[in-house]
């Protein structure tokens, strides 16, 4: 039996018996979802657990030939000395009832930023309000188990609204997956895409990214679902205040309503109006913080922060955002592939970014969305939102260094991710379990290349 979905798209020649569907869909409510999400969860867990806890000592044999080296590697419990520090020492000066952050620490005061003899944390603050409770206990001392904690619990979050957005998907018959393609794709979204490195690093720029995508998550559910304008706009205004760039992903709602309800123009306008009025409160509550940390409704604070030598006279030359940063930007988003090692663990990913399609290379679904829905009112929709964050990172002054891949583009992951998943077939190939391995290895092995075999980025 073939149906359309209720996005207005194709049906998909490959659909479900009405059998299969119906055991697909109660196995998405039964103990076997459960249990699936158990194991998952178990095994962020445990990587989350070597990652920051299980320290390996890597001594190239030979350096600065990292590439020959054969490294000798000896395990200890010693956690790593980074953290979310900007966020505990914004969250520590609102408990002191001010703005502005005690003096940072002497060896590190990058991306702060100096204004009025006080230092700001520029960025948006919204992560800071989940170390409130935490900094009220524990002040400035146990800096990394707070943001671990932070990072870890919001990852796990991450992976049942994911979960749940596979779930309503099928029920709301936008795509027609068996359980376990639900599970191949599920474990391909928390394990098989940049969201993994940016989930394990417990700093601050990466907890900005990790909270922003529990947001969009949500926003995304919220399209699936009743899409209630006034609460769409209250998870892509939080999204926005912890990734500033999530604000620009407002054009999904609105044309998504648009094409929906097209025939019912006051409901348009009622839905519109609200999701609009709501964002811009958001919108609001951001000019203002600006204005009263630094004078101007449109000063971020970003111009003068103290960034990274590396890119500093860029920022200050050609400003925040310029055409002369596209060239670059759109080369490591889409292009630059992994570079060949003679040893070793045979390829490296440079820090500077990777195209996001040698890392996530199960997200070429996309492309065949537009094939076989190419009327789904939703694709066309996600898309939409995707397009102006893109814009923004190809004219950004910084390609995200220092990363894995391009961890920019995890700021519109979670639609990327849902346009992959309409592109796969309802039982998954033998090819698309292929690339969904692929991606699960390359993500897991950057990630431990990343974390234990730093000397050769060096």
């Amino acid at each position: 039996m073939v149906r359309s979905d209720a996005t207005g798209s194709q049906p998909d020649v490959v659909a479900l018996t009405t059998r299969e569907e119906r055991v697909a869909s109660t196995s998405l409510r039964s103990w076997r979802a459960l249990v699936l999400i158990i194991l998952v969860c178990l095994g962020f867990t445990l990587l989350t657990f070597c990652i920051h806890f299980v320290h390996v000592s890597s001594v190239p044999s030979s350096y600065p030939f990292a590439q020959e080296a054969a490294p000798s590697i000896s395990f200890t419990i010693a956690p790593e000395g980074y953290s979310g520090q900007h966020f505990i020492y914004l969250a520590n000066g609102w408990l002191q009832g001010h703005l502005y952050v005690d003096a940072p620490p002497p060896h590190d005061a990058g991306d702060y930023t100096f204004w009025h003899g006080h230092w700001y944390v520029a960025f948006p603050p919204l992560p800071a309000v989940f170390f409130l409770p935490l900094v009220a206990i524990f002040h400035y001392s146990h800096q990394f188990a707070m943001s671990v904690g932070v990072e870890f619990t919001f990852g796990i979050v991450n992976i049942m609204l994911a979960f749940l957005v596979l779930r309503r998907l099928v029920k709301q018959e936008v795509v027609k997956l068996s359980f376990s393609s639900v599970v191949w794709l599920l474990v391909f979204f928390v394990f098989g895409t940049e969201l993994l490195y940016v989930s394990m690093q417990a700093s601050v720029w990466f907890l900005a990214h990790v909270v922003a995508t529990t947001f969009l998550l949500l926003h995304v559910l919220e399209l699936l679902g009743k899409r209630r304008g006034w609460l769409a706009a209250f998870w892509l205004g939080l999204a926005a205040f912890s990734r500033s760039t999530a604000l620009l992903i407002f054009p999904c709602y609105l044309l998504l309503i648009f094409l929906q309800e097209r025939h019912h123009t006051w409901l348009i306008l009622k839905k519109c109006a609200t999701f609009s009025v709501v964002l811009a409160l958001f919108v609001v509550g951001m000019l203002f913080y600006n204005l009263v940390r630094f004078g101007s409704w449109l000063d971020f604070g970003y111009l003068s922060m103290n960034v990274n030598p590396r890119v500093a006279d860029d920022l200050h030359q050609y400003g925040q955002f310029s055409l002369h940063f596209l060239a670059t930007n759109f080369y490591y988003m889409l292009i630059q592939p992994p570079l060949p090692m003679r040893g070793p663990p045979f390829v490296r990913f440079t820090p500077v970014g990777t195209g996001i399609f040698w890392t996530m290379p199960a997200l070429y679904s996309m492309v065949r969305t537009f094939v076989v829905r190419s009327r789904s009112y939703l694709a066309w929709s996600l898309l939409a939102g995707a397009i102006l964050p893109l814009i923004a990172h190809l004219l950004y002054f910084n390609t995200g260094w220092f990363q894995f891949g391009y961890r920019f583009f995890v700021d519109i992951l979670p639609l990327a991710f849902v346009l992959a998943v309409m592109g796969f077939h309802a039982r998954l190939r033998w090819y698309e379990w292929g690339i969904i391995l692929l991606s699960i290895a390359i993500n897991v092995g950057g990630l431990l290349e990343y974390t234990y075999l730093q000397f050769l980025f060096y």
